[in-house]
């Protein structure tokens, strides 16, 4: 608490700074004012630095702001963009502007020439604001844009060299999964024409909690050839279907366990006509009954995934959106497609790989912004080093947080949210009925129709009306039914009349994590509006099944048998201490599931960054003879380890197998020694290479045959490298019960299978460059073909 009110009066202190420009700003003219960019440039070109100009620049463009879109940044504001500026996290409650303070940090850090970036969580908010900030920007002097096609230009093919333009702009703003995939097809590009990105500077997020919290342990993947596609999918559906609970299988929801039992493992022999199930050959049929099981009692249709125009697509739990483009790995998104009978997507090697940490680890200075940060501000100065600062509202908040009303079971709870919505309504006040999963917020919708409540329906099935919902759910009367995505995005505007009704009230019918809950709550009182929150919750909410101890689910079970018809709230202490001691481990655990995932994501970020380090050294190249030499005399050292003595017989195998398909006379020295072996086998290699030069028409020609040899090589294994990763993962998982630290292991074998790579990119190297075939056709263009 002191350290929070030394760095406000610290931040107070520079936006007396800003203050003190004000009038100097307001009696320019609109040409002396276009002037400011210019001069602070040459500022900095003398010397300074970008605090020393921070109270000119912030003044310049707060006066800018005001003079073109008649908007004057509060004080609240600045002080918010000066945290910003700092590489801290500023929380701000809904309503208090973070799109306008975001232009002041995003000016003072674009003038160096390096670029600036705002980060948000879709591309409806990063169009939204660059559209009516670009003006702005542009009358300063600066280019802004997005970093994606606009609305209306999704299926236009983007070349490398609009990219190209799009990340020169002085600011861009975009989204963080389009920036994550950007990097990673930057850094697969074949050639130095097709990559687009420029180093990373300064990026502001927005929602920084949801990008480096909620998403931190889900990895962005770019995929490669489909693997070999299994036939088994199908049939471990139509297995499973047949079973019968508890005789053939045994489900523990609280281990997240389902296995055959004895009966179930006969039956599956006879099924897949096998002698043992346990069996080395039979192993593949035991995995694809495990999945189908997984698939059929812990992924569940309205809760972890919708199915959507025949494909199935996963639902983040945090904020009820779809995850387009988004699988779950090792066959169990397979499994659930079987089950939906929908077509099977194919099994795909991963080309490349990054987490939001190790994605925003690569800038020089990250910022972020978020209306409920704070809770989780150890994490956030333990992982990332940013301090989380609390703007002071421009207006107080007085909205009313009721507590929780606690019910045994969902039925009482959803009786009395619903209850208290209607009661609501009559007052004419606007309703967010907030339901916890999709499949609830259809139930609730069909509850109210049958009270004849009109309303709108917030959830994955509409999100794209999301903006339209949002614009009118602050209306008087209004009800709005939503998942968790309502705690984000656009602003709930109040109507004509509603602040004498009470505003906004937001309604909550499902126990949520605390961020989440001060994220829905804080849709309702806005600048200084008024407005309440008040959440219902059973003991049989998903939150307090999946996560309570086994004493709890006692304690539940006799309250269920003490009161069968209970109507009132539960309000015992031991309940509500149980209750918040569930929330605390399960933000530990959570907490702690990150902060396994990035240590994972730093070995992998080391290997990564040399990979693609090689990659550029290799696409920048225009000179290839002497790593080709290299290379290509370490393949032969490693294949003539593989022998003490070598005969003129086993060298003309190594040759047929590496060197040429061709027939060769070996001379009985080659195989006196294995330094003369070595000297003619690199001999051999330099006469292949010069009969291959002679089909080339020039260097360049030449060059780009060594250069797509190399990338060959080093891609592919990379991609078995990531394979490899992604299931060293789950491997290492059971170290811990042996008192071992499954980082730590992951780590060692990480850094062993790296040097394997390296080596095995290597042979494959040797062998696209010696045995491949080069053509040139009709165009005038080089066909090289790899075996």
């Amino acid at each position: 608490m002191v350290v929070d009110q030394m760095i406000l009066h610290k931040v107070k202190r520079t936006l007396h700074k800003v203050n003190k420009w004000q009038p100097t700003m307001r009696a320019m003219s609109d040409e002396e004012l276009q002037g400011q960019t210019a001069k602070l440039r040459q500022q900095l070109k003398a010397g300074k630095t970008l605090d020393q100009i921070l109270p000119e620049a912030f003044a310049t463009i707060r006066e800018a702001d005001y003079r073109l879109l008649g908007m004057f940044p509060y004080d609240v504001q600045v002080m918010g963009a000066i945290v910003l500026h700092s590489g801290n996290i500023a929380e701000m409650k809904t309503g208090e502007g973070k799109t306008l303070t975001a232009t002041m940090p995003l000016y003072l850090n674009a003038l160096e020439g390096k670029g600036a970036m705002l980060v948000t969580p879709n591309g409806y908010l990063a169009e939204r604001d660059e559209e009516q900030l670009e003006p702005v920007y542009n009358w300063l002097g600066l280019t802004a844009t997005v970093a994606f096609p606009k609305e209306g230009e999704e299926k236009k093919k983007v070349t490398p060299a609009e990219k190209r333009d799009w990340y020169n702009h002085d600011i861009i703003y975009t989204t963080a999964s389009g920036l994550a995939f950007d990097y990673l097809f930057n850094n697969l590009a074949s050639s130095t024409e097709s990559q687009y990105l420029r180093p990373y500077n300064y990026v502001i997020i927005d929602e920084v909690d949801d990008v480096l919290l909620d998403e931190a342990t889900s990895p962005f993947v770019v995929s490669s050839v489909p693997m070999l596609q299994s036939n088994l999918y199908g049939l471990a559906e139509n297995f499973v279907s047949m079973l019968v609970p508890k005789m053939d299988y045994r489900l523990k929801r609280d281990d997240k366990a389902v296995y055959l039992t004895y009966h179930g493992v006969r039956k599956a022999e006879r099924f897949f006509r096998v002698k043992n199930l346990f069996d080395a050959s039979s192993r593949e049929i035991y995995r694809h009954i495990a999945l189908a099981l997984r698939a059929h009692h812990f992924m569940r249709n309205g809760r972890e995934y919708l199915v959507e125009n025949g494909k199935v697509i996963l639902l983040d739990e945090t904020n009820g959106r779809l995850k387009h483009g988004v699988k779950v790995s090792t066959g169990l998104h397979q499994a659930v497609e079987a089950k939906e009978h929908v077509e099977l997507t194919p099994n795909q090697k991963v080309a490349a790989s990054i987490t939001f940490p190790g994605l925003f680890g690569l800038f020089n200075k990250i910022a972020g912004m978020s209306g409920t940060v704070k809770v989780n501000e150890n994490e956030f100065m333990n992982v990332y080093k940013m301090r989380v600062v609390q703007v002071p509202t421009n207006k107080p908040v007085i909205r009313k947080d009721y507590p929780d009303q606690v019910y045994i079971t969902t039925t009482e709870k959803m009786l009395h949210a619903i209850n208290y919505a209607l009661q609501l309504h009559k007052q004419g006040r606007p309703i967010l009925l907030v339901a916890g999963s999709v499949e609830n917020s259809e139930i609730i919708s069909e509850i109210l129709l049958n009270y004849g409540v009109p309303h709108n329906v917030l959830n994955a099935f509409n999100a794209a009306r999301e903006a339209a919902m949002i614009k009118d759910a602050g209306q008087e009367g209004a009800v709005t039914v939503a998942t968790n995505m309502a705690g984000r995005g656009t602003d709930i505007k109040l109507g004509p009349g509603v602040k004498e009704k009470g505003g906004l009230a937001v309604i909550g019918t499902e126990m949520l994590s605390p961020r989440v809950r001060l994220q829905l709550a804080g849709r309702a009182g806005r600048q200084g509006d008024p407005g309440s929150s008040r959440f219902f919750i059973s003991l049989e909410d998903n939150f307090i099944s999946q996560n309570s101890t086994k004493r709890f689910k006692q304690y539940y079970r006799k309250l269920v048998r003490r009161y069968p018809d209970r109507d009132q709230p539960l309000h015992s202490p031991r309940l509500l201490v149980s209750l918040a001691m569930l929330r605390s481990r399960v933000a530990g655990n959570e907490e702690a599931s990150r902060k396994r995932v990035n240590k994972n994501e730093l070995a992998l970020r080391l290997q990564r960054d040399n990979f693609y380090q090689e990659r550029r050294q290799i696409m920048g190249a225009n000179h290839f003879e002497q790593t080709v030499g290299y290379w290509i005399s370490e393949a032969i050292d490693y294949y003539l380890a593989q022998k003490e003595e070598w005969t003129v017989h086993d060298l003309s195998l190594l040759i047929n197998d590496h060197f040429s398909y061709d027939v060769v006379e070996v001379p009985a020295e080659a195989a006196a020694s294995k330094q003369q072996a070595k000297q003619y086998l690199e001999e051999l290699s330099r006469q292949i290479l010069t009969t291959k030069s002679a089909v080339l028409v020039n260097n360049e020609q030449l060059n780009h045959f060594y250069r797509s040899s190399l990338l060959n090589a080093i891609d592919f294994c990379w991609m078995d490298e990531m394979e490899l990763l992604t299931n060293l993962r789950a491997e290492v998982q059971p170290w811990a019960m042996a008192g071992r630290d499954p980082s730590f292991e992951y780590q060692q074998r990480a850094f062993n299978a790296y040097r394997k790579m390296l080596l095995k990119a290597k042979l494959r190297a040797l062998d696209n460059l010696l045995l491949s075939t080069i053509k040139v056709n009709k165009k005038g263009e080089l066909v090289v073909s790899f075996n």
